[in-house]
């Protein structure tokens, strides 16, 4: 794939609707649907059975939806965000302890990966693997006990690692090969740089906002021979220059710049659903929406108010329960009956589900804006002297951030 290329052709596909990505729907009141296609969102408001409306949150929207310009855009992001699956290689050996302590999730995430890193390992006859923000080491273990590699796991958090150790000595281990606890904090630390060399090899697996891109430019500074990386959490790079369009050929081409909410956006997860779980959403997504018009109408707040979380139980009561509960949080008198309440909730209900609607339309860029952000750090490591494949690794209903950058140096 040419990144270069797909980048373009993503930023061309987003800049017609940036008013939408770059919105939360709420906030777009009093006119929230303006932006939208009116024809989509009754396209897509028709629909009752939760099943299909469950389809509809996970875009498998094909055989569903009618209106021809609406299965275009759905086919256009399905289009600009697939990506190559990574490369199989021989199952990773499994023993009775390989599994120890480690949930479903990391054991997918493991099953997929390590084949992949011992592959590298071996090609480029690294010394070392470290795993950046490696938390307990369970990625580390599993390379060093199923493949005897030798591996250090690096995490800023002292305790996260002690709990790591406690769990390490209860697995057998060969005893002149055992993974390396280091207790180092990357983005503020000079030990870091010293760290990679030309027989390392860093790997970050879900790496938090501005660390993917720490581990992805000093790393590559110091040419290290190969690295791995997932990032995560793009949200935590709102406001940090320089920290989303970092490649040259990014910034030599009108790059999107991303906002909070379309950052927030980008990570979103695609997680399973059943209908239970679709009618709480609905009840929480219709209550917030409601309780931010009434502030907006009634109470002059034109800003986003945060609430906080409140108790499932709450959403099984009225809306005025609700309210109720949210005022004395943020400790505003009510100005409103409890009937005054939930009639102010049935008079906008077809609005609020409404932009429910809306909001299945916007959920639909979060793939494409994470596609986006990765591009241009799979760029970036080009300009720097190193292949690159950007792939997909894990089931995305298990393991939502499931793309890898991996760079080779020329």
């Amino acid at each position: 794939m040419n990144h270069r290329e797909r980048f373009l052709q993503i930023r061309d596909f987003l800049k017609p609707y940036q008013e939408i990505w770059q919105n939360e729907i709420m906030l777009m009141y009093p006119n929230p649907l303006d932006a939208f296609s009116q024809n989509w969102i009754e396209d897509l408001h028709r629909f009752q059975d939760k099943k299909d409306i469950i389809r509809l949150e996970k875009k498998d929207v094909f055989g569903l939806i009618q209106d021809s310009s609406l299965i275009e855009f759905y086919q256009k992001i399905k289009t600009l965000s697939a990506l190559p699956a990574a490369r199989t290689y021989p199952p990773m050996p499994e023993d009775s302890q390989t599994w120890l302590f480690i949930t479903p999730k990391k054991q997918h995430e493991i099953r997929h990966l390590a084949p992949h890193i011992n592959h590298l390992y071996q090609k480029r006859n690294i010394d070392q693997v470290v795993d950046i923000g490696g938390g307990i080491g369970l990625l580390a273990q599993t390379l060093n006990g199923q493949y005897q590699l030798r591996v250090a796991s690096l995490d800023m958090d002292p305790v996260m690692q002690n709990t790591g150790k406690v769990r390490y000595g209860k697995k057998p281990k060969h005893p002149e090969n055992q993974v390396q606890y280091l207790n180092v904090k990357v983005e503020d630390s000079g030990e870091f740089p010293k760290l990679m060399s030309a027989n390392v090899m860093p790997i970050g697996l879900h790496t938090c906002g501005k660390l993917a891109l720490d581990i992805i430019t000093v790393s590559s500074s110091k040419k290290v021979p190969v690295l791995v990386n997932f990032g995560c959490c793009y949200h935590k790079l709102d406001e940090v220059p320089g920290h989303q369009n970092i490649s040259l050929f990014a910034n030599a081409h009108e790059p999107l710049w991303l906002s909070q909410f379309a950052l927030t956006l980008a990570c979103r997860a695609h997680n399973r659903m059943n209908e239970e779980e679709y009618d709480f959403k609905v009840k929480v997504k219709h209550f917030r929406y409601a309780i931010h018009i009434l502030l907006y109408e009634h109470y002059g707040f034109t800003e986003l108010i945060t609430l906080g979380n409140s108790s499932p139980k709450l959403y099984d009561l009225t809306f005025a329960d609700y309210v109720l509960d949210q005022l004395k949080r943020i400790n505003l008198e009510p100005k409103h009956s409890f009937v005054e309440l939930n009639a102010f909730f049935e008079k906008i209900k077809t609005l609020v589900g409404k932009m429910q609607t809306a909001g299945l339309i916007r959920d639909a860029f979060g793939r494409v804006l994470e596609t986006y952000l990765l591009l241009d750090r799979a760029i970036y490591l080009e300009e720097q002297g190193y292949q690159v494949e950007v792939e997909e690794f894990f089931h995305e209903e298990l393991s939502p951030r499931n793309i890898g950058i991996t760079a080779i140096l020329v």
